[in-house]
């Protein structure tokens, strides 16, 4: 994904490449976005194409690094572990 300019909603200017932490506000823009598809609940297919292509860039983002990815479960049980509570273990 290559680096250009774009007016951001979430914090009312246009944001350069050369910006410092580019790919933190690019992220945070995405997320901001999704969530006012969510919000709205538009039943049009244009809103609808959107969110999914909104969705779409932020996981091409994670998968070229330029996002950190989130903890997933590893286990085959789909659980995970946050880390911050200690767990019982598991029967």
């Amino acid at each position: 994904m290559e680096m250009k300019p774009f007016k951001s909603r979430l914090f009312n200017r246009t944001i350069q490449p050369n910006t410092l932490n580019y790919w933190n506000y690019v992220h945070a823009e995405l997320l901001f976005r999704i969530k006012q598809y969510e919000d709205l609940r538009c039943p049009c297919g244009s809103c609808f194409s959107e969110k999914l292509t909104l969705q779409h860039l932020l996981v091409k983002l994670e998968e070229e690094d330029k996002i950190r990815k989130n903890k997933r479960p590893t286990s085959f049980t789909n659980i995970g572990n946050c880390g911050r509570s200690v767990l019982p273990p598991r029967a």
